[in-house]
C-alpha cells in the first residue's frame, strides 16, 4: 500500500500484494485472470485532505508472517512487529514493540531508529523524530487482525 498526496488530498493504493491469498483468490473468480493484477492499484482510496497533514510522507507496507511488517517510509526502509493491541513493550505501550528504520540509499548499516522492546538507537534529530512520529501513527492506526 502507498499513501501520498495527489491534488491536495492523501490517496492510499491498494495492489494485489496487498490483500490476504483467500480475498485474491475471490478476486480471481470474479475479475477473472489477466495477469495485470500485480502491476497497477486496484483500487485507491481518498483518506482526506492533504491540509489536515502538514507534509505527509509516502509509505508502503508489504505483511509478512507473524505480524512482521516490511515497508518504505519516503526514502528510509523499516522492519516492524505490530501486534493487534498495545503492551508494556510496545514504542509509548502502543502496538509496535519492534521497530528499525535505516537509510535505503545506503543500506541496513545505516541504521537510524532501532526498538526491541526498548531503545536500543532513538531518533538523533528532529528529521528522524518526525519520522518516527509518522511511522507510528501510521502503524498504530492500521486495521487489527489483518496480519
Amino acid at each position: 500500500m502507498f499513501i501520498e498526496k495527489r491534488d491536495g488530498n492523501l490517496w492510499a493504493d491498494i495492489f494485489w500484494e496487498d490483500l490476504s491469498a483467500e480475498t485474491r483468490a475471490e478476486l480471481l473468480i470474479l475479475m477473472g485472470e489477466n495477469g495485470n493484477f500485480d502491476t497497477s492499484p486496484i483500487t485507491s482510496i481518498n483518506v482526506g485532505r492533504s491540509d489536515t497533514v502538514a507534509s505527509a510522507p509516502r509509505i508502503s507496507i508489504k505483511p509478512k508472517d507473524g505480524g512482521w511488517l516490511d515497508g518504505y517510509i519516503d526514502n528510509f526502509r523499516f522492519q516492524a512487529k505490530v501486534y493487534d493491541t498495545g503492551s508494556k513493550y510496545g514504542i509509548n505501550k502502543g502496538r509496535v514493540s519492534k521497530l528499525l528504520v535505516w537509510d535505503a540509499t545506503v543500506g541496513v548499516n545505516a541504521c537510524i531508529i532501532s526498538y526491541d522492546r526498548g531503545w536500543d538507537r532513538k531518533p538523533q534529530d528532529d528529521m528522524q523524530a518526525g519520522l518516527l512520529k509518522s511511522l507510528l501513527e501510521y502503524l498504530e492506526a492500521l486495521p487489527t487482525g489483518a496480519f
